[in-house]
Formats: structure tokens, C-alpha cells, sequence
């Protein structure tokens, strides 16, 4: 997978060397299964017409720049990570857009004509609910009318576990809230971040990217894995107030790892104890706090 980085304005040399592709579009916080359905059906559509798989997407969460509502500034898949699953999806290219006051006020049409036509793309894909341009005028409806033809839009259709909506915001709410063991039923695997372990026998250090959204303060079972398939299993406590990009884990046996070793933590179970109170691993703790 080759990965552009556009700046803006749009460079016209990436424009003219740009190849001709499907585009799924989206921020896909987490590549949850929604975000997994958008990508396959936009590869599906690329192997169909002979072209390019590629994804679009922010560095930044626009809200970010935008500040209107929640700013999200920590990711359930920091861009690194989200560019190592789109390449297990298959994507051949992957444009990642610098988000900035700028580039939020494009008008939804010239932002179609320099950043969709501009780069050679001749099918769109984008959840029903995507929005582009100044003030997200731009829509899923809107699309065509600004396409003008010259490009294919399919509009892919809310995905529903269990009633809801499967989105980047419900997962953010099962973190804040404790309940990681439910992530793997939206997310299509288990919440993991990747890290690197440092100390010997059953206490260790994780220091991981800072971006990484965190579970709420508490103990977890925690499975600390390396590509190598060597698993060790241990609790982990995130406090409420800590080093940035580093946790303390407690391992069940002597770790079997290198120190340094590269490894992905799997957060498996909250685990509570008798200082909790019930209501910690039931709502979001984040805002229970602010309202203390």
C-alpha cells in the first residue's frame, strides 16, 4: 500500500500522478466492522472495474478544528494502526488529508472537483451519513449533483448490532465505560493497541502512542501478545492520572519476552474491586467525574 500525504492546497503533481481508483471515504476511527463493510464494497467495486482501492481520510479528527460539540483528540486506532488495517483490507492507496482551518472551509463542490476528480477517482463509497466541504453542506445526496457525472457514488447503509448503530462513537462509549470485552462484537476483533514492553519478571512498563484511547480508570485482564504468537496474560490499572503513552502491567507468570519486545496489549475483561462503585463499569466515567 502506498500512502500520499496532502497538504493544503492539493499539490497538482499529486494530482497528475494520481492513478485512476474506487475511493471508499470516511475518518474510520477504529475500522469497525461499518467502516469494514464501506472498504469491502469498495473493493469489490475496484476488483469489478479493473482500478485502485483507495482511502481517504483525515490526520486529524476534524472536530479538532472545528470546535463544535466533543473535540476527539484520542483514537481507538491512532493513524499508524489505521494504516496497518486498511492494508490487511486490501487498500492500494491511501491519501491522508492535513485537516486545517483551510481545508475545512473548501465548498463541497471544489472540494469534490480537486480532491475526488482531481485525483482520478471514477467510483465513490462513503457511509450514509459522510459529509464533506464547508459547514458538511456536502452529503451522500448532494454527491451525485456535485459529481456531475463524471464519477459513481454507492451509498452504504447503516450497519445494526444488537439495535444500534455500529459507529466509532458507540465504541467510544464501551471504552469510557469499561466494557471492552463487548468491543470484539462491533469492532471484528478485540481492542488491542500496539506497544512496546520494557522490565523483567512479572512487572513491566507498555509505553504506547498517547493517542491510543484509553478504558476509564480501573484494573483490567489484559493479554500481552507478540507476532511471534508468545501470549502472557496480567492485569493492567489505568489511573486516572498517569504518564502519558505508559501502563504498569502485573503479569500472572515471569514473561516469556525480550525486554524491548514489540507487542500488541489485548484488553480482555474490567475487573473491579471493593474500592468501585457498581456504577464504574456501567456508564462513562469520564463525564460521572466532571459532574462530581
Amino acid at each position: 500500500m502506498r500512502t500520499i500525504q496532502i497538504d493544503y492546497p492539493i499539490s497538482k503533481s499529486i494530482q497528475t500522478d494520481s492513478e485512476r481508483c474506487v475511493m471508499a471515504l470516511g475518518f474510520f476511527d477504529g475500522v469497525h466492522l461499518g467502516h469494514q463493510k464501506i472498504i469491502k464494497t469498495a473493493k469489490k467495486l475496484a476488483d469489478e472495474k479493473n482500478l485502485m482501492l483507495a482511502v481517504m481520510t483525515f490526520s486529524q479528527h476534524p472536530s479538532s478544528v472545528i470546535k463544535k460539540g466533543k473535540v476527539i483528540t484520542n483514537y481507538i486506532t491512532p493513524l499508524s494502526e489505521k494504516t496497518e488495517v486498511f492494508e490487511q483490507l486490501g487498500v492500494d492507496l491511501l491519501y491522508v488529508i492535513d485537516f486545517t482551518k483551510e481545508v475545512a472551509k473548501i465548498p463541497h463542490d471544489q472540494f469534490v472537483d480537486d480532491y475526488l476528480c482531481g485525483l482520478n477517482c471514477e467510483h465513490v463509497v462513503a457511509g450514509f451519513d459522510y459529509k464533506y466541504g464547508f459547514k458538511g453542506k456536502g452529503d451522500m445526496e448532494q454527491l451525485p449533483i456535485d459529481s456531475a457525472g463524471r464519477f459513481g457514488v454507492t451509498t452504504a447503509a447503516k450497519l445494526e448490532k444488537h439495535e444500534q448503530k455500529v459507529s466509532s462513537t458507540l465504541l467510544r462509549e464501551l471504552i469510557s465505560s469499561g466494557r471492552v470485552e463487548q468491543i470484539q462484537e462491533y469492532l471484528g476483533r478485540s481492542y488491542e493497541i500496539s506497544a512496546e514492553m520494557k522490565g523483567r519478571g512479572r512487572t513491566c512498563t507498555i509505553y504506547f502512542d498517547p493517542d491510543y484511547y484509553l478504558p476509564c480508570p480501573g484494573h483490567y485482564e489484559v493479554t500481552i501478545i507478540r507476532k511471534n504468537m508468545l501470549q502472557s496474560k496480567g492485569i493492567c490499572e489505568v489511573k486516572s492520572v498517569q504518564h502519558p503513552g505508559q501502563l504498569q502491567v502485573t503479569l500472572f507468570n515471569d514473561q516469556l519476552f525480550n525486554d524491548h519486545a514489540k507487542v500488541q496489549l489485548q484488553w480482555n475483561n474490567f475487573i473491579a474491586d471493593f474500592e468501585m462503585d457498581a456504577f464504574h463499569a456501567q456508564s462513562d466515567f469520564r463525564e460521572l467525574e466532571m459532574s462530581i
